[in-house]
């Protein structure tokens, strides 16, 4: 391991103790070894998404960038992988080598280590590691079925039970073997623990015997359970809708079923990850098709800054529901409802930067000013950027407004003395870009759909916040007139909504 590995695996350690919580709590370990200090905000069946507590910034992760212990430790966090209620897991070696330049991984059980090669042993099948090729070893947990075959697992599990005379040492070594499906040797050790009779919790065996039981009677239900949460784990679109078609036939094909206790659990869950899974969806669809329907508004023959306005809080709403609808292939009720439900999960309240740009003006001082610094400082000089994600936003705008200066005094020169635009005249003019993002900022402050977290200004850039501009009159002398770009309202309004 390097230095800086080994001082970021320092930090996260104290870090960890420091939160009082395990060092996955606060850290991801990714497919490399190296571990990334980060918070954690969402995972679903492709990845997680995490901010860096280093630098503050953004990433998404596949789950294969990730180290198989890391990435099923998120996994189940987040409820998209099993229990210790229903599924067994066991430390298995996690094995990393090159192969052809290419880096490989292989988890399995390590059987030998002389000589020139590792020997890691897969479901009863060898994986010979050249030692020249090795780049490290490892302890993780991982699913029995991933490492074992079952009559392997049941050899590991009677050699380190050795159950002999106990009963209860039997009764555990068949809670294991049912987890994995192995009913006849679980079958086989609840017998004799009730042969032998020297339990200490009689009843506890005999409800291990009945659910034995009833998991032998209902195999088939069991199955159907079991690919039901398997469409969770994997937790992406096509698997919920898999999912959700497996459990209306599971209440079809088994109304009697005698595990209904387990199925109305992994139920439950389900519907949980897909709620969680599908408002993100939604969330995300909602807040990119807001550009999406802005554009094509604005690009209809005839549309003006009135019915522009009329439509962001009006039909607008009703047209984003069914695009995003039409993508994610559900009710438009649902989407919805999903939407309503996005601030419960981070990736549905992430807000995102709106910006009036050049046509901030068409507002008002009053409406320009609302909830910002400014606003509530009014009569002293504003400052530029309230912090350094404004600065970034304004500089985002800068190209944009320049060249909307330009074009506004080209179009003066070129006319001579002017009266004074009006809003309808600047929408005309307006460039499409423009219309478009002043069209999608209103539809997030006045379209009664979004929360705004954050307001600020900036000042203009052709007055530089003061309102007026100096002008060369007629008789050649300078004198102070109206601004041409903001029109005294002196300043650029940006917001942050989700």
């Amino acid at each position: 391991m390097s230095m800086i590995n080994k001082l970021l695996l320092a930090c996260s350690t104290l870090l960890s103790l420091w939160c009082g919580g395990p060092l996955s709590a606060q850290s991801v370990q990714l497919a490399d070894g190296r571990v990334l200090l980060a918070s954690v905000e969402d995972a679903d069946g492709e990845g997680l998404r995490v901010k860096r507590l280093d630098n503050g910034g953004a990433l998404e992760l596949r789950w294969d960038h990730l180290s198989a212990a890391s990435a099923l430790a998120w996994k189940r966090k987040f409820d998209l992988a099993g229990d210790s209620q229903d599924e067994a897991l066991t430390r298995a070696d996690a094995v990393d080598y090159f192969n052809n330049g290419s880096k490989q991984s292989v988890i399995g059980r390590i059987t030998e280590q002389a000589g020139d090669h590792i020997v890691v042993v897969v479901k009863g099948v060898p994986f010979r590691v050249p030692r020249a090729e090795l780049r490290a070893v490892r302890k993780i947990e991982v699913p029995v079925t991933q490492v074992f075959t079952r009559d392997e697992y049941y050899a590991d599990r009677l050699a380190a039970h050795r159950p002999g005379e106990k009963s209860d040492v039997h009764v555990l070594l068949a809670e294991e073997l049912i987890k994995v499906r192995d009913y006849e040797h679980a079958d086989f050790h609840l017998q004799e623990a009730k042969r032998l009779g020297n339990s200490r919790n009689p009843q506890q065996l005999e409800t291990l015997i009945g659910r034995l039981q009833r998991y032998r009677d209902a195999a088939k239900e069991l199955g159907q359970i079991e690919e039901i949460r398997a469409c969770r784990s994997r937790g992406g679109l096509q698997d919920f809708d898999k999912g959700t078609k497996l459990i209306d036939k599971f209440s079809k094909d088994f109304p009697q079923t005698k595990l209904k206790a387990e199925f109305e659990t992994e139920k439950k869950r389900f519907v949980e990850a897909r709620t969680r899974f599908l408002a993100n969806q939604v969330a995300d669809l909602w807040r990119r098709s807001i550009h999406v329907l802005a554009d094509k508004k604005v690009g209809e023959d005839g549309i003006t800054l009135d019915t522009a306005r009329e439509y962001a809080q009006g039909k607008m709403s009703e047209d984003i529901q069914a695009r995003v609808a039409g993508i994610l292939k559900l009710d438009p009720a649902e989407v919805k409802a999903l939407w309503s439900e996005r601030a419960k999960y981070p990736v549905g309240r992430r807000a995102e930067h709106f910006t009036y740009g050049v046509g901030s003006w068409v507002l008002g001082e009053t409406a320009i000013l609302k909830d910002t610094e400014a606003g509530k400082q009014q009569g002293k000089q504003p400052a530029k950027a309230a912090n350094a994600q404004d600065a970034r936003d304004v500089e985002r705008f800068a190209k944009q407004l320049r060249q909307a200066m330009e074009r506004r005094r080209g179009q003066q020169q070129a006319g001579g003395e002017q009266e004074e635009e009006t809003e309808a005249d600047w929408w005309r003019k307006a460039e499409r870009q423009e219309r478009t993002g002043w069209l999608r900022a209103f539809y997030a402050e006045s379209g009664g759909q979004m929360v705004v977290t954050y307001a600020t200004v900036s000042p203009c850039v052709a007055c530089y916040g003061e309102g007026t501009t100096v002008e060369t009159n007629a008789e050649g002398k300078m004198v102070r007139t109206t601004c041409f770009l903001c029109h005294k309202t002196k300043q650029i309004r940006t917001i942050k909504a989700y």
